[in-house]
């Protein structure tokens, strides 16, 4: 259902983004499936003036792209472990909550854990750990590492129930995850009830700054449902007598802010870096409407150029294929309407997507072997968030002449 007022505070909001309508951005396809109707929802952003929050008009149920198995498990075809990068990031995240934050023995709680790939970490040995994860395929690896996992979506309600078998948590951490629990009251409770004394909330996603420097579009999908300024934070934060007491910049998924909050009650000092990023954000105009609707008038151009230069490109005779099956992949490939008549294949390093087909225009996934054999002219850069780490680990395809093409924050061919 599309929304007609804000979900943190009922205000009436701005829309702002129209992507049109659009497949569950993971929704994968099956060969047999090809011809079955899609579930399509409508892809579009607004802006809340009272509360400040950018927000999803229509956010699809779980079930859209959690698919599950035969057995009725609820799947998530996205492993964190499978990026050396990401791998060394959570191990970073940890170290830091173990540093900062804990003592010997005190537990930590990841909400949407995935594979277990920040309560794994080395740093994290001596003190208790306990992942929430609602996929089963996903928290069945996290298990098969010896990270103890939950298989349930967060709640108020699955908080009690923690707090009453293993006691309460001196961190509750998350990563890429709160942005898309669409109520976030019921994460604020959850977290009020299970954050021990003196305890902090620390999550880390997609900075909306970054997504606007970036004319980042592909960010906005079904699972995504909230956009997060500081300023929208804050004002959360205050409606459960919390306070956001510190901010530090990440490059993780395009551009992210890890943010620190506490009880308004718990003495740390609140960091000047909270005040640095209210003043840039004020500067940036985040809290006004007039902002967006500039972002997406720049959204709009910088599809007309990817659409005209890739098509000019194929019918130049040249062979593009997609690199990385991602989800901001597949809202770009449908928003600018680049089907198999252009992009030939989708390569993908994550054997549960190869065999299977793109959401929305249906092109193939197959083994990074077929890209490797086939030495393609142009590679449609699908995950551009991962480029640095792409550009490094396709060296030799550069090398013998091949092409990336990449649309974030300008298009350019590289």
């Amino acid at each position: 259902m599309e929304e007609k007022n804000c979900r943190v505070c009922g205000s009436e909001f701005t829309f702002f983004l129209d992507l049109g309508e659009m497949p569950a951005a993971n929704a994968l396809i099956r060969e047999e499936d090809l011809d079955k109707e899609e579930y399509k929802y409508h892809l579009g952003a607004c802006f809340c003036e009272n509360c400040k929050m950018v927000q999803l008009l229509e956010v699809p149920p779980y079930e859209k792209y959690i698919i599950p198995n035969s057995e009725g498990k609820r799947n998530y075809l996205f492993f964190s472990s499978t990026s050396e990068f990401m791998k060394k990031h959570f191990a970073e995240y940890a170290k830091e909550m173990r540093d900062k934050f804990m003592k010997e023995g005190e537990m930590i709680i990841d909400i949407g854990s995935n594979d277990g790939i920040l309560l794994q970490a080395e740093a994290l040995k001596d003190v208790k750990v306990l992942g929430v994860e609602p996929s089963h395929n996903t928290a069945e690896v996290a298990r098969g590492k010896g990270v103890e996992t939950i298989t349930d979506f967060f709640t108020e309600e699955l908080a009690k129930k923690i707090v009453e078998e293993k006691g309460k948590a001196k961190v509750i951490v998350s990563a890429n995850v709160i942005l898309n629990i669409a109520d976030l009251h019921e994460v604020m409770k959850g977290v009020n009830e299970l954050l021990d004394e003196g305890g902090v909330f620390v999550f880390q996603d997609p900075y909306m700054p970054e997504i606007l420097d970036k004319n980042a579009f592909d960010q906005f999908y079904d699972e995504h449902v909230y956009y997060f300024s500081i300023m929208s934070l804050a004002n959360l934060a205050r409606m459960y007598d919390m306070e956001v007491f510190n901010v530090s910049k990440h490059e993780v998924h395009g551009g992210s802010m890890r943010v620190y909050m506490k009880r308004k009650s718990d003495p740390k000092e609140v960091s000047e870096s909270v005040k640095k990023a209210l003043d840039l954000e004020k500067e940036m105009g985040l809290d006004k409407k007039e902002t967006y609707i500039q972002f997406a008038e720049r959204v709009k151009e910088l599809r007309e150029k990817l659409v005209y230069e890739v098509k000019k490109l194929k019918e130049d005779g040249k062979k593009i294929v997609g690199y990385a099956a991602s989800s901001k992949g597949n809202i770009v490939l449908n928003y600018c309407n680049l089907g198999n008549d252009v992009v030939d294949y989708i390569s993908d390093n994550t054997p549960e997507k190869q065999g299977l087909y793109s959401p929305g225009m249906h092109i193939p996934i197959v083994n990074p072997e077929k890209f490797q054999e086939d030495q393609p002219d142009y590679a449609l850069m699908l995950a551009w968030n991962h480029s640095k780490e792409i550009l490094e680990k396709e060296k030799e395809f550069r090398e013998k002449g091949g092409k990336f093409i990449v649309y974030i924050p300008e298009f350019q061919i590289v």
